[in-house]
């Protein structure tokens, strides 16, 4: 049973230190700075490191620090967003740590928020609004109750599921990020000892669950505070055909820490099956692979719509996989919509709006999602635009891993 919480306001006096690693942010560091300026919660420091930056990143920080005494500045050569971070913890006199990201901002009650229920915790985990494109943005929360977890039977139950839920077959169910949480500074310099600094690549990921098995207590909040920007020029975002070495070093950074712990054989299943899942992600979509080469996640069912004009609604995962295998076995695909289709436009998809659909000659629409629920609504908001339910098709697709 998870308990209950409440805020602790005699731990609102306490020193947070707020380290914003910066490289090349000239556009954003100052909605960054501003928003951590803006807080309700006055008994902050901010340690922006400027990792090397060559535009005026640097210059920005230190009008800022010069604006405000509680702004730090330190300006070293570039060596990642790991050394960064490691550097600004180094400097951090807070007794609590949150960590920003230079291109990010937060709402002006965050760290009031989490500075109130951090008393005798090692962790405050909130929720994130993400921006997947400029025009979609959704609310990202950790996926357990709400509440404090201590103690190793309620902490238990997050270790067994965080990375892998084979139940649900879902990835990461405690958030992997480092900037939606609040930190105990010494604990957290314990555990960032341990991360390799050439890890580049789900480097948040890494510090999150080694942090997670040293953990006394956690509290999980369902409130958004966080604001994440998508940056289409973002490292995540980009073609690395070195992508395999850089998940095999995160499978390394876990696995020892992993084996070692008591709940060993479930950590090392959700381990084992993270990586492979994220190895397959970076075949499909990151190293830059023919798109022949491609490994499928999803086989959808084909049966019954041979000799068919099909339109095809979705191109998220499964939608993608689907339109692969229409055209690989021959069929025809007059059309291919989904909600988002302005995303998938810049993405140079040939992804048309829903409207489109009353304008086409066709068989079968085809909805190719994977979870019962959004494809009722997609259905019936396919109704409501007047297309007769005899045509719209959904058919579960099976996950091949």
């Amino acid at each position: 049973m998870v308990e209950k919480f409440s805020p602790d306001q005699k731990f609102s006096a306490s020193l947070i230190s707020v380290i914003i690693p910066v490289y090349n942010l000239a556009p954003y560091i100052r909605d960054c700075i501003e928003s951590i300026r803006n807080q309700t919660y006055a008994q902050w420091e901010m340690i922006l490191v400027d990792d090397g930056s060559t535009d005026d990143s640097g210059i920005i920080c230190d009008e800022a620090a010069s604006w405000d005494s509680r702004i730090q500045v330190i300006h070293q050569k570039n060596g990642g967003v790991v050394a960064a971070r490691g550097r600004g913890l180094q400097a951090a006199s807070g007794k609590y740590i949150s960590f920003v990201d230079g291109d990010d901002r937060i709402e002006p009650n965050m760290i009031e928020m989490m500075a109130a229920h951090i008393g005798g915790v090692d962790l405050v985990t909130v929720g994130v609004f993400e921006q997947l494109s400029p025009d979609q943005t959704v609310e990202r929360y950790d996926e357990f109750p709400e509440g404090r977890y201590s103690g190793n039977e309620q902490l238990g139950e997050l270790l067994k599921k965080m990375l892998y839920d084979s139940d649900k077959e879902r990835l990461q169910r405690f958030t992997p990020w480092c900037h939606n949480k609040l930190w105990r500074r010494e604990l957290l310099r314990n555990v960032y000892k341990e991360i390799d600094p050439q890890i580049t690549f789900a480097e948040d990921a890494v510090l999150v669950y080694k942090y997670l098995l040293k953990c006394r207590s956690v509290v999980i909040l369902h409130q958004c505070f966080y604001h994440y920007r998508y940056r289409k020029e973002s490292a995540l975002h980009r073609m690395n055909n070195r992508m395999l070495m850089n998940i095999n070093r995160v499978y390394l950074a876990l696995e020892a820490d992993f084996r070692a712990h008591s709940l060993a054989d479930s950590l090392l299943l959700q381990l084992q099956k993270w990586i492979l899942i994220m190895d397959i992600w970076a075949i499909n979509g990151y190293m830059g692979f023919d798109e022949r080469i491609g490994i499928p996640e999803f086989v959808i069912d084909t049966s019954g719509l041979e000799n068919k004009r099909l339109i095809l609604y979705g191109a998220g995962r499964v939608g993608r996989m689907a339109c692969g295998q229409f055209k690989k076995f021959g069929f025809s695909v007059v059309l291919w919509v989904d909600q988002n289709y302005r995303h998938y436009q810049r993405m140079d998809m040939q992804v048309a709006a829903p409207e489109d659909i009353l304008d086409r000659e066709y068989d079968v629409l085809y909805i190719a999602v994977s979870e019962r629920t959004v494809a009722e609504k997609i259905k019936a908001d396919l109704q409501q635009m007047g297309i007769s339910p005899g045509k719209i098709i959904w058919k579960e697709p099976m996950r091949i891993f």
